[in-house]
């Protein structure tokens, strides 16, 4: 399997939505006095060649925004789901040096794709304790 794209590489801009379903939902304290509320969803892209992780917040006024991607067909359901959460908060990590992840708080419902507790799993995964990192 390739890696997932993510925004930090090119061509995101360039793909737009076509179906999607919703994955999840969770607000991001962005700032001092300021709260993202932020829609991800999972879904092809209109050109059908890739598998897409989309996101919309109230900073991107409603727009989905491509944060990660793959060529269609590698994985499905909640491998595909989890891979690309990976790829795009790992870029979140690494790439912005991002170290705030507790100010992530996942709203549970049961119309979304992912359970709460899947995508708290992906976080400790990016975050891990540095004790479980050494190992």
């Amino acid at each position: 399997m390739a890696d997932p794209f993510t925004y930090h590489d090119d061509g995101g801009e360039e793909l737009e939505p076509a179906e999607r379903e919703v994955v999840c939902r969770y607000y991001l304290e962005a700032g001092p006095k300021h709260t993202e509320f932020v829609t991800q969803f999972l879904g092809p892209s209109e050109c059908r060649k890739f598998d897409v992780l989309w996101e919309e917040s109230d900073m991107t006024e409603e727009v989905a925004v491509a944060v990660a991607w793959l060529p269609r067909g590698q994985l499905e359901g909640f491998e595909l789901w989890q891979a690309l959460a990976l790829a795009f908060w790992n870029i979140k990590k690494e790439g912005e040096y991002w170290d705030n992840h507790d100010c992530v708080e996942v709203i549970d419902r049961e119309d979304t794709l992912i359970p709460a507790e899947a995508f708290r799993a992906v976080l400790t995964a990016v975050w891990a304790p540095e004790s479980q990192e050494d190992n």
